[in-house]
């Protein structure tokens, strides 16, 4: 019984020489994250409260009921009438500008804390080395095969990690806001130019909802990489800041 209980405390020792843990990610990545989730679920509920209550897009400067549409959702089994009763404008548009005005302030301050510091851009920023065309095809072999990253390649975002988070952050964060500014009488009030950008009102709302669509698969694959690296490591890291990375080696 001593010998197992000496062989058990043996095993944990080595297991837990095997593991190293480093600090991946600051205070204000952590906080930023979080208030991010919350303020764009709210941002998704709330935008399909509002695209319900008028379930079509229509390019150019003109849209309604009957007008030549690029996409109904009729077409797709829901009455417009079905729609505008599980829809509900009023609340949606409240809740939308709200959390809208949170998003973008919480972005600038991601920014504004990390834009001077030389670790972001060698965290986002992908190397010279890593455009290298064996090194993006092994990227893209390990995300098909649903391999998690492990020991010194674990520490650091791969390749295609960076680029779609540059993406999301400087393309698709922007023009959501940008399509959004521009469907606001407001604000267009002051800046007529912006609808003409896009050709009309319209446009700029399908377009919208077109870069909405891509958040959403953005997420989609976000939290399957989550799951596929481990989900409670990856929590963990973006609660505490400490991520476990493994060092084991065969004997």
């Amino acid at each position: 019984m001593q010998r197992h209980s000496e062989q058990i405390v043996s095993d944990n020792s080595k297991l837990k020489n095997s593991m190293e843990w480093i600090q991946r990610h600051s205070y204000n990545a952590r906080i930023c994250h979080w208030v991010t989730v919350i303020s764009f679920g709210y941002l998704f509920w709330s935008g399909l409260m509002i695209f319900l209550q008028f379930p079509e897009l229509y390019w150019g400067k003109v849209g309604f009921q009957g007008h030549p549409a690029v996409f109904r959702l009729s077409d797709w089994g829901l009455s417009w009438d079905q729609a505008d009763a599980l829809g509900d404008r009023r609340w949606g548009r409240n809740y939308h500008y709200l959390f809208a005005w949170v998003f973008a302030f919480n972005g600038i301050a991601y920014l504004g804390w990390n834009v001077w510091q030389k670790k972001f851009y060698k965290k986002m920023f992908p190397q010279r080395e890593e455009f290298q065309l064996s090194h993006i095809k092994t990227d893209i072999q390990n995300h098909l095969q649903f391999k998690a990253p492990a020991g010194e390649t674990a520490k650091s975002y791969n390749f295609l990690q960076k680029m779609s988070y540059l993406i999301v952050l400087f393309v698709l964060f922007p023009f959501m806001f940008i399509t959004g500014f521009a469907q606001m009488p407001a604000f267009t009030a002051i800046l007529p130019e912006l609808i003409d950008i896009f050709g009309g009102r319209q446009t700029a709302r399908t377009l919208h909802v077109v870069c909405t669509l891509l958040l959403v698969l953005f997420l989609i694959v976000h939290i399957m990489e989550v799951f596929i690296a481990g989900a409670r490591n990856q929590i963990r890291s973006m609660i505490t800041g400490k991520y476990a990375i493994s060092t084991e080696t065969n004997e």
